[in-house]
């Protein structure tokens, strides 16, 4: 029966449990810096809230929009420009034969882009292209 035991070897002993620290004589009284437990750091982001800006919703008529630079939420005012539709538009009526009305385009409201600004600062808001 003697044979047996040297067929398998024999399991060393487990490590010390967390804590265990077996008694007064296993307590060291200065540990190398290798062997200091490492401390736990905690970090925590910074919350982010963003405020959702208002979308304006323009059209060929003054709307009330927030102005991107006074923050004023108020009646745009708004002027008509010709656009790149207005040319092709005014190109293909000279085209088609009537070279007298290819002006109509380009003072008729609709065939152009409505461009609003801030009726208080004056800035940019937005444009809107039929």
């Amino acid at each position: 029966m003697d044979n047996k035991s040297h067929l398998y070897p024999q399991a060393p002993d487990a490590p010390p449990q967390y804590g265990d620290l077996g008694g007064p004589s296993m307590i060291p009284t200065e540990l190398p810096p290798s062997a200091m437990p490492a401390s736990v750091i905690n970090v925590q982001q910074p919350q982010v809230y963003m405020q959702g800006v208002a979308q304006n919703h323009l059209g060929r008529m003054p709307t009330v929009a927030t102005c991107p630079s006074c923050q004023a939420r108020l009646l745009t005012t708004v002027k008509h420009e010709p656009s790149t539709k207005t040319h092709l538009l005014a190109l293909l009526i000279c085209l088609v034969g009537g070279i007298c009305c290819c002006c109509v385009p380009y003072c008729v409201d609709s065939c152009q882009s409505a461009v609003h600004t801030c009726s208080s600062c004056g800035a940019f808001v937005g444009t809107y292209q039929n």
